[in-house]
């Protein structure tokens, strides 16, 4: 009960931190694109807890895949669309990144993420935390190639061709109800899974 209490604390911090990592760069580089007299938007732009999203949260802790809550943006021109969806890609990729190295390197796990010696409570959520850290940033990775609009991916076809963007809101419902499927049955997280555990040996 105790280490189930201490797996869901820790995917809801790194579930946070990954939904604001991944959306606080782009709503960072689309005010830099953009810039707005208007200081309401830009102090929502440092609202970090609107990044975070209430179903995506509970699929992070269920199903070790979820998405953040994106910026509004009112995007004018192509370039910025797939500026912003790139970003999104590099922001995940690079948390992953990070995340993978600090357990590579900076804490002593087996393959199978079980811990060999006596720890700490504060280390072994921490441990807890860079591992999900590390998996749920691929498995949004994952998430966010699926074409939803307001997805990376979705940003990126809107930035090559706004003819298959329009196609895609047309069939919005259908691709989210196919990525909710995908989530439930954890095949980002199957995924994410093996890469990291193949990385940490």
């Amino acid at each position: 009960m105790k280490t189930q209490l201490i797996r869901i604390l820790a995917a809801f911090i790194s579930g946070s931190l990954v939904m604001i990592l991944h959306e606080f760069p782009k709503a960072i580089l689309f005010y830099m694109i953009n810039p707005t007299k208007d200081k309401k938007d830009k102090k929502i732009i440092f609202q970090l807890h609107h990044y975070i999203d209430p179903i995506g949260m509970i699929f992070c802790i269920t199903s070790m895949a979820g998405f953040s809550k994106p910026y509004m943006y009112r995007i004018k021109d192509k370039k910025t669309n797939f500026i912003l969806g790139v970003t999104g890609f590099i922001s995940l990729a690079l948390v992953f990144v990070v995340s993978a190295l600090i357990l590579r390197f900076g804490i002593g796990m087996n393959p199978n993420f079980t811990y060999q010696v006596n720890i700490g409570m504060a280390d072994l959520i921490f441990q807890y935390i860079m591992v999900y850290m590390a998996l749920l940033s691929l498995s949004m990775f994952f998430v966010n190639l699926f074409p939803v609009s307001t997805f990376d991916m979705g940003l990126c076809i809107a930035g090559k061709s706004p003819n298959k963007f329009f196609s895609i809101i047309r069939n919005d419902y259908i691709i989210k109800l196919i990525l909710f499927f995908a989530m439930l049955l954890q095949v980002m997280a199957d995924i994410s899974t093996f890469i990291l555990s193949m990385l940490l040996r």
